[in-house]
């Protein structure tokens, strides 16, 4: 088993495994080696087994990868004891687990909280964004906010107290503000000298940072709060925690007239991450006394608690996401129930006729209706129509609709009539850019004749005995909220003892299968049992065909079928 040991970095001795075919090295969380520095690229270099042996490759770095003091070009094989340095850390490749020797045992030695040197001098882990800047005293470092939540070695005792409140806190609220300002209160428990706390959330949509909870040394404040848009940028640009010992003498934000308005001294600022290791806001701290200042230690614990708050922010936003959604099907589930109220329960018994039906919404609601009205005189009317879209815009129409059907139907003298009148009603009304589609049949009890007029809507089919045909000629006319001035014609037909009709919508028609192939209107016109059937078979046989015919595949659109079949006795 293969290893890489830390021989020079932030955590000498360290040992990686080589567990994986390829091993990426880079500061992205995502990286199977996070290596702690900005100057590193993302995804920086790339170990790839080859047998029981390693080869190393560069992956477009902007440093460069070197093997034994030499740069790597293309795929260079590894060996025992080799060094890999990675800008200022170094990495020694093992073929196996290593004793500790003599000289490991001096490398762990130096293994500081601080990061200090035999010498006793401090270190400067110099950041690859600000290369650009002058170095300064008073830039402790950037940490990434990826890995530094494995590092206990750093005030452990009191890492693992601030981890251990903040998860019993955690587990007691799901509600994102309580998070926020739970989060802040802890912060400022283990940071006593800090004078302000801020979380900042990216807006969706803007992009831009948003306050979300905000507290002072005294308690919690408006959210009103003015902060350091480029402290903010740059964190999250970097997926990186910054710490600034001296925010005025500071190179990086020298030009920020925000942080300089603000007095800002010392500064702690970290991304808030996710599980996908993506930043979506960033934590603050700030103090205006020079006399306790943050350092190192306290940025390492900082990041800590900021890794621990940016999942439970982000799990806070996913359970209130969920609750909306169910909230949301709830009230779908109620309309489902209101909407199947205003369509037929059951068949209308009338003299001479049979009928059957059938209604199925793309979504939990849809824009599909139908009904049976029976008028005043003793007729019956079958309306089908269809509303444009689907989903609860359609549903609402489609509810206007029915009642507007069965005022029109019973005030007027004629079909005819009662459409045009319904088309002067709804434009009227504006249906904002929606048109809706209605066929309308009405037959009188003890007689053959039916009645027909069509605001734009498909033909109906009429099966008779040997052939079928569908029903269609000058009188149909424009769909309903197309054109106010329009006046509807009607039809009359005669129908033959056994002859059944089929009124439906485009959701019968416009059935695809996998291949985006449309069931259409040929398709429809020879779907019919064999013989004599009634029309529940009628309705039955169209719905099986259209089913074999997409391959059983989703259903894109609301299905309405009626059919009704004169039998005289």
């Amino acid at each position: 088993m293969a290893f890489l040991r830390v021989v020079q970095g932030s955590r000498p001795g360290e040992l990686h495994e080589l567990l994986s075919e390829r091993i990426v090295l880079g500061r992205h969380p995502s990286c199977e080696v996070v290596l702690d520095n900005a100057a590193i690229s993302r995804q920086h270099a790339r170990l790839i087994r080859q047998g029981t042996n390693f080869v190393i490759e560069d992956l477009g770095s902007r440093n460069g990868t070197h093997v034994n003091g030499k740069m790597v070009s293309g795929l260079q094989k590894v060996a025992n004891r080799d060094r890999i340095r990675i800008c200022d850390i170094v990495l020694e490749y093992l073929d196996e687990i290593p004793m500790i020797d003599a000289t490991m045992a001096d490398e762990l030695s130096y293994n500081d909280p601080r990061g200090t040197h035999p010498g006793g001098q401090a270190t400067v882990e110099h950041v690859g964004e600000f290369d650009h800047l002058e170095s300064s005293s008073s830039i402790i470092t950037s940490l990434n906010a990826g890995s530094i939540s494995r590092r206990l070695d750093v005030r452990p005792e009191v890492k693992l107290r601030a981890l251990l409140e903040l998860s019993s806190l955690f587990s007691r609220t799901v509600d994102v503000s309580t998070v926020m300002k739970k989060t802040l209160d802890c912060l400022f428990r283990l940071f006593p000298q800090s004078e302000m706390g801020l979380v900042l959330l990216t807006n969706a949509q803007s992009k831009e940072p948003i306050v979300k909870a905000a507290r002072n040394s005294k308690g919690e404040v408006s959210l009103d709060q003015k902060f350091s848009s480029t402290v903010f940028r740059q964190t999250i640009e970097s997926l990186s925690a910054i710490l600034s010992e001296d925010m005025g003498d500071d190179t990086r934000f020298r030009d920020s007239e925000s942080a300089s308005m603000l007095e800002i001294r010392s500064m702690m600022c970290s991304p808030l991450t996710g599980g996908e290791g993506s930043a979506f806001g960033a934590i603050q701290l700030t103090t205006k006394d020079l006399k306790k200042p943050f350092n190192q230690d306290d940025l390492d614990l900082f990041v800590s608690v900021s890794c621990q708050a940016g999942l439970a922010i982000e799990n806070a936003h996913m359970h209130a996401e969920i609750v909306h959604r169910r909230e949301m099907e709830r009230d779908l589930e109620v309309a489902t129930q209101i909407q199947l109220g205003f369509l037929p329960n059951k068949k209308p018994s009338f003299l001479d006729f049979e009928f059957w039906h059938f209604y199925q919404a793309a979504q939990q609601v849809g824009g599909d209706y139908f009904d049976y009205v029976r008028l005043p005189d003793g007729r019956l009317a079958i309306a089908v129509g269809d509303v444009s879209g689907k989903g609860v815009p359609a549903a609402l129409l489609m509810a206007r609709l029915c009642s507007a059907v069965r005022y029109h139907l019973v005030a007027q003298k004629s079909v005819a009539r009662a459409l045009t009148e319904l088309n002067r009603e709804l434009l009227e009304s504006s249906l904002g850019f929606r048109f809706i589609t209605l066929v309308i049949v009405v037959l009188e009890p003890g007689s053959n004749t039916a009645v027909i007029v069509n605001a734009g809507h498909l033909p109906p089919v009429i099966h008779h005995k040997k052939n079928s045909e569908y029903l269609e000629g000058d009188y149909s006319g424009l769909p309903l909220g197309v054109g106010g001035d329009f006046e509807y014609q009607q039809t009359t037909l005669e129908l033959s003892p056994g002859s059944s009709m089929l009124l439906y919508t485009d959701g019968i028609t416009e059935t695809e299968d996998s291949q985006h192939n449309l069931y259409g209107r040929e398709r429809l016109l020879l779907a019919r049992p064999k013989g004599s059937f009634t029309p529940e078979q009628l309705v039955n046989y169209v719905l099986n065909d259209t089913v074999d015919f997409s391959g059983g595949l989703p259903q894109r659109d609301d299905r309405c079928v009626v059919a009704f079949k004169y039998s005289p006795t």
